[in-house]
Protein backbone atom coordinates (compact mmCIF):
# COMPACT_ATOMS: atom_id res chain seq x y z
CA UNK A 1 0.00 0.00 0.00
CA UNK A 2 1.51 3.02 -0.91
CA UNK A 3 2.09 6.12 1.04
CA UNK A 4 -0.81 7.76 -0.08
CA UNK A 5 -3.62 4.67 0.35
CA UNK A 6 -1.81 4.54 3.99
CA UNK A 7 -2.94 7.87 4.80
CA UNK A 8 -6.43 7.12 3.07
CA UNK A 9 -6.49 4.46 5.78
CA UNK A 10 -5.32 6.96 8.44
CA UNK A 11 -8.57 9.47 7.25
CA UNK A 12 -10.64 6.79 7.26
CA UNK A 13 -9.59 5.79 10.85
CA UNK A 14 -9.73 9.25 12.04
CA UNK A 15 -13.27 10.41 10.23
CA UNK A 16 -14.74 6.61 11.90
CA UNK A 17 -13.17 7.90 15.10
CA UNK A 18 -14.95 11.38 14.92
CA UNK A 19 -18.63 10.29 13.76
CA UNK A 20 -18.61 6.71 16.30
CA UNK A 21 -18.59 4.61 13.56
CA UNK A 22 -15.44 2.39 14.72
CA UNK A 23 -16.40 -0.90 15.93
CA UNK A 24 -14.64 -4.12 16.70
CA UNK A 25 -14.31 -5.90 14.11
CA UNK A 26 -12.86 -3.31 11.76
CA UNK A 27 -9.80 -4.61 9.51
CA UNK A 28 -8.09 -3.01 6.88
CA UNK A 29 -4.48 -4.82 5.41
CA UNK A 30 -1.70 -2.12 4.60
CA UNK A 31 1.59 -2.60 3.24
CA UNK A 32 4.39 -0.41 3.30
CA UNK A 33 7.64 -1.12 0.84
CA UNK A 34 8.10 -5.12 1.88
CA UNK A 35 6.34 -5.00 5.12
CA UNK A 36 2.79 -6.24 5.08
CA UNK A 37 0.00 -6.36 7.70
CA UNK A 38 -3.30 -4.95 9.10
CA UNK A 39 -5.41 -2.50 11.20
CA UNK A 40 -7.98 -4.08 13.20
CA UNK A 41 -10.29 -3.09 16.04
CA UNK A 42 -10.99 -5.34 18.60
CA UNK A 43 -12.04 -5.79 22.45
CA UNK A 44 -9.46 -5.43 24.88
CA UNK A 45 -9.48 -8.91 26.29
CA UNK A 46 -8.85 -7.37 30.41
CA UNK A 47 -11.67 -4.53 29.84
CA UNK A 48 -14.74 -5.96 27.46
CA UNK A 49 -15.84 -2.08 27.66
CA UNK A 50 -12.97 -1.06 25.98
CA UNK A 51 -12.28 -1.23 21.61
CA UNK A 52 -8.46 -0.98 20.83
CA UNK A 53 -6.75 -0.37 17.33
CA UNK A 54 -4.10 -3.16 17.04
CA UNK A 55 -1.72 -2.50 14.29
CA UNK A 56 0.12 -5.76 13.40
CA UNK A 57 3.27 -5.87 10.74
CA UNK A 58 4.09 -9.29 9.34
CA UNK A 59 8.26 -9.33 9.86
CA UNK A 60 9.89 -12.62 9.02
CA UNK A 61 9.30 -16.85 9.80
CA UNK A 62 11.97 -16.79 13.19
CA UNK A 63 15.02 -18.73 12.11
CA UNK A 64 16.05 -22.51 13.00
CA UNK A 65 19.52 -21.58 13.28
CA UNK A 66 20.61 -19.13 16.63
CA UNK A 67 17.31 -18.62 17.63
CA UNK A 68 18.07 -17.53 20.93
CA UNK A 69 20.53 -14.75 19.63
CA UNK A 70 17.59 -13.61 17.14
CA UNK A 71 15.09 -13.44 20.40
CA UNK A 72 17.60 -11.62 22.13
CA UNK A 73 17.84 -9.39 19.17
CA UNK A 74 13.82 -8.74 19.15
CA UNK A 75 14.29 -8.27 22.88
CA UNK A 76 16.80 -5.07 22.46
CA UNK A 77 15.18 -3.81 19.76
CA UNK A 78 11.52 -3.67 21.85
CA UNK A 79 13.66 -2.05 24.76
CA UNK A 80 14.52 0.65 22.14
CA UNK A 81 10.98 1.26 21.15
CA UNK A 82 10.21 2.65 24.33
CA UNK A 83 6.43 0.84 24.35
CA UNK A 84 5.56 2.43 20.86
CA UNK A 85 5.23 -1.03 19.46
CA UNK A 86 6.88 -4.71 20.45
CA UNK A 87 7.81 -7.48 18.31
CA UNK A 88 6.02 -11.05 18.73
CA UNK A 89 6.34 -14.61 18.15
CA UNK A 90 2.69 -16.47 16.78
CA UNK A 91 2.05 -20.93 17.49
CA UNK A 92 3.55 -20.79 13.47
CA UNK A 93 7.02 -19.31 14.45
CA UNK A 94 6.29 -16.19 12.31
CA UNK A 95 7.64 -12.84 13.91
CA UNK A 96 5.16 -9.81 13.90
CA UNK A 97 5.47 -6.29 14.72
CA UNK A 98 2.52 -5.11 16.95
CA UNK A 99 1.20 -1.64 18.14
CA UNK A 100 -1.89 -0.98 19.88
CA UNK A 101 -4.04 2.18 21.85
CA UNK A 102 -7.40 2.28 23.43
CA UNK A 103 -9.89 4.05 21.03
CA UNK A 104 -11.07 6.27 23.95
CA UNK A 105 -9.90 9.43 23.39
CA UNK A 106 -7.62 8.59 20.49
CA UNK A 107 -6.70 11.68 18.60
CA UNK A 108 -5.63 12.20 14.83
CA UNK A 109 -1.98 12.44 15.63
CA UNK A 110 -2.12 9.63 17.48
CA UNK A 111 -3.50 7.25 14.42
CA UNK A 112 -0.88 8.61 12.32
CA UNK A 113 1.83 7.81 14.62
CA UNK A 114 0.30 4.75 15.56
CA UNK A 115 -0.09 3.50 11.18
CA UNK A 116 2.75 5.44 10.14
CA UNK A 117 6.16 5.14 12.32
CA UNK A 118 4.95 1.33 13.18
CA UNK A 119 4.89 0.66 8.96
CA UNK A 120 8.02 2.30 8.72
CA UNK A 121 9.46 0.70 11.14
CA UNK A 122 8.10 -2.87 10.09
CA UNK A 123 9.59 -2.18 7.13
CA UNK A 124 13.38 -0.91 8.26
CA UNK A 125 13.28 -3.88 10.59
CA UNK A 126 12.19 -7.06 8.25
CA UNK A 127 14.89 -6.98 5.73
CA UNK A 128 17.59 -6.02 8.19
CA UNK A 129 16.53 -8.95 10.49
CA UNK A 130 16.33 -11.29 7.51
CA UNK A 131 19.66 -10.56 6.37
CA UNK A 132 21.03 -11.10 9.72
CA UNK A 133 19.14 -14.33 10.46
CA UNK A 134 18.69 -16.08 7.03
Amino acid sequence: MPMKSLMALVTELVARLEDGSLNAGFHRTLQRGSAHGSVTVEVDPSDPSQLMIIVRMEICPAPRQNLQVFLATLLELNHGFRGRAAFSLDDLGVVFLNAGRHIVNLDEDEVVDLILWTSEQADHWDDILMDSFP
